[in-house]
């Protein structure tokens, strides 16, 4: 291997300047100003433009006004964010750091759509007057909000606190260039679990009556605010680009807990094509993000997991176990969802998915194991959601066609209307009475959905955090040199613009013949090389980022690489293997020198032909910028804030539906007689 100091021009690898700092402060108070004055006139009784338009919306959707508008600004916000975040990590993926947050253009839809939720929350809060449902938070004295509302706000404030977490993160600890950095996970968790007010709104309106919320049209868009609770899978985002950072256990894990939660919430909550209807609100985002993503040039583009066998079998479960037996149905559809359908995700990735997948057999029974685990726990959860939704919405659960049918008329589809109440009719007697109200304490109300989400994180506390191992090396050989533009050359320096095949011997030989992953990354290669010859991954064409695969040449032990790597520039390549259960582990080949980065870490890399390499823990190569000066204690109380932080949002959220469904009712509708004790916080 050889170290040289060649300096090459590097963004900061710290926290943001202070003009962009103020910058992103003038940007927060032109959103948030005008929206504390609507919240001052508003609560005053004065009209309001924002109020107006509330009351507008409220006269063509029906639902209340403080249900209507703030729900469709905070699917509004979240595609926006979406949007950004696809756009930005990809960015990442292909060129590295940044000058700065606000010199990446994708950080700006980024930030106006969580400023976009967390306003949404606030004026939500804001518009509570009149009839409220009878259970709601109180504010102040004469100020009450429905706890959707609150849902909404406080996943707002904690991604919104995520972006000067960001930046004091980078000053203590220096980049963390993956998407699950704890404080990204501030930004990212809050824009994707904001999407859980919605449905308790929807629930809280059909309380009231409000009409937009009943019928077969308000089981509808209720359904679709439930079906929309399936973004986290946002989390995912790493596997879909190629380049994930944490096990693959994690995929499955995520994706096992996602579809046993949503597809069997929906699919009890709303009755026959539940589920489906769930799964086309996955697909339509994810084909919302790919079409405006490919609308950028050279952008990644992300690929996805199907997800449609584990919405019909989460259907063809419900044939047999009716979803109303809540725990049976959650049990029974995690069983399946965790097994056939991960299986039948595994059998996608052959077809869709990027490198490092698709995953060798032999990594299966422990990634459906995980999976399926992850699958019962998000069963478990969706039987206890659904059971506060229906609490909250009422024990009514009659439905007619008639606001549907208003709705294809004025389309001009009256011709549907016909076999649409054919149609409504078998859904309508497939629907199972509600049960009786559930008695008991605590653990009999709320058990069931608090193991399903504690399920959930203890695998990712078991699985997620990556480890190394000793005593693996690798024999480097180089052929095939040339430079970027196809004449021949005698070697790879790190002077000239060089890629090579290369060709790598395990020692021991065996180190990578179970393994979950063992391919060849270059990435952050874009911004060194804009014009032409530029490397492009040979599995999409996007350039900045080359996925590709090592082969095994017959001999024990030996690889050699599909493609030319490169060995210039910007570009960071090295090997990759993963080894189960979280054995992340990486075989150097080229890495720049980073002026930005003053600790031995940030010299230049190259290993030669001939050279003998032992693998280094992943992470220390793929996160240079990291500073190794932190004490362990700021580490340890930094991961502790975040982490606590996040427990306290969850348990506030699960919190705002039990009190939803359960708690006292507010003054004015409590019974004179005999009425519960209000708990704190709530009227």
């Amino acid at each position: 291997m050889f170290v040289a100091q060649q300096p090459l021009p590097a963004p900061p690898a710290g926290g943001a300047a202070i003009g962009e700092v103020l910058i992103a402060l003038v940007i927060s108070l032109g959103v948030m100003l005008p929206v504390g004055w609507f919240l001052v006139r508003e609560r005053a009784g004065k009209p309001t433009l924002i109020g107006r338009a509330a009351d507008w919306v409220a006269s063509k959707d029906g639902l209340p006004r403080w249900a209507g508008l703030p729900s469709y600004l905070t699917i509004t916000s979240l595609l926006t964010a979406g949007f950004g975040v696809w756009w930005d990590v990809a960015t990442h993926m292909q060129a590295g750091r940044d000058e700065g947050p606000l010199a990446n253009p994708s950080h700006y839809p980024i930030f106006l759509a969580i400023l976009g939720f967390f306003s949404a929350g606030v004026i939500s809060m804001g518009l509570a007057k009149g009839d409220l449902p009878r259970r709601t938070f109180r504010i102040a004295a004469g100020w009450h909000a429905p706890m959707g509302s609150m849902v909404i706000t406080a996943a707002g404030a904690i991604a919104l606190l995520g972006f000067p977490s960001d930046d004091v993160w980078h000053r203590l600890f220096g980049q963390d260039v993956t998407e699950w950095g704890p404080t990204h996970i501030m930004m990212i968790g809050g824009a994707v679990t904001c999407v859980l007010g919605i449905p308790l709104l929807f629930a809280e309106a059909r309380q009231i009556g409000a009409p937009g919320a009943l019928g077969f049209a308000g089981k509808l868009r209720s359904a679709i605010a439930l079906s929309a609770c399936i973004v986290p899978f946002a989390f995912l985002m790493e596997f879909d680009l190629g380049v994930p950072q944490f096990p693959a256990a994690t995929q499955f894990i995520i994706a096992g807990f996602l579809t046993g939660w949503i597809f069997t919430a929906a699919r009890a909550y709303f009755g026959p094509g539940g589920a489906l209807l769930a799964w086309g609100v996955y697909i339509g985002a994810h084909l919302f993000l790919l079409g405006t993503t490919a609308l950028l040039e050279d952008v990644l583009l992300s690929q996805f997991l199907l997800f449609l066998p584990s919405a019909v079998l989460v259907e063809l479960v419900a044939l047999v176990v009716s979803p109303r037996r809540g725990v049976v149905f959650g049990v029974t559809t995690g069983l399946v969802v965790g097994t056939l359908g991960m299986t039948a995700e595994w059998a996608w990735s052959h077809v869709f998915m990027p490198l490092p997948q698709p995953l060798p057999a032999s990594a299966l029974p422990l990634m459906l194991a995980v999976g399926t685990a992850a699958a019962i726990g998000g069963g478990l959860l969706a039987g206890w959601q659904v059971r506060q939704l229906e609490r909250v919405a009422g024990t009514d659960h009659t439905t007619s066609f008639d606001g549907f049918e208003s709705v294809l008329r004025r389309g001009q589809l009256g011709f549907a209307v016909r076999p649409g109440r054919a149609l409504f009719g078998w859904w309508q007697r497939r629907q199972a009475p509600l049960p009786s109200p559930e008695r008991g304490g605590v653990l009999r109300r709320h058990g069931a959905g608090l193991a399903g989400m504690l399920a959930f994180i203890a695998l990712m506390a078991v699985f997620a955090p990556p480890t190394a191992t000793g005593g693996i090396s690798g024999t480097v050989q180089l052929s095939d040199v040339t430079y970027a533009d196809g004449r021949q050359a005698e070697e790879c320096d790190g002077e000239a613009k060089c890629l090579a095949r290369v060709s790598v011997t395990m020692t021991p030989a065996g180190a990578a013949d179970d393994a979950v992953w063992f391919y060849a990354l270059a990435w952050q290669g874009f911004p060194d090389d804009v014009e032409a010859n530029v490397p492009r991954d040979p599995m999409s064409g996007a350039p900045g980022v080359m996925r590709v695969a090592m082969r095994p040449t017959g001999t024990p032990g030996e690889y050699v690489s599909a493609h030319k790597l490169p060995f210039y520039g910007n570009w960071k390549t090295l090997i990759r293997l993963h080894q189960a259960p979280t054995t992340h582990m990486a075989l150097p080949l080229y890495a720049p020198n980073d002026p930005a980065i003053t600790s031995p870490k940030g010299r230049q890399i190259v290993t030669g032909d001939g050279d003998t390499v032992p693998l280094m823990a992943e992470r220390q190569f793929l996160q240079r910028e990291i500073k190794p000066d932190v004490p362990g204690w700021l580490w340890t109380a930094a991961y502790g804030v975040v982490i606590t932080s996040w427990l306290t949002l969850l348990a506030f959220y699960g919190w705002c539906y039990a009190t939803a469904a359960y708690g006292a009712p507010n003054q004015r509708r409590r019974p004179a007689a005999g009425a519960e004790r209000v708990p704190a916080g709530v009227r």
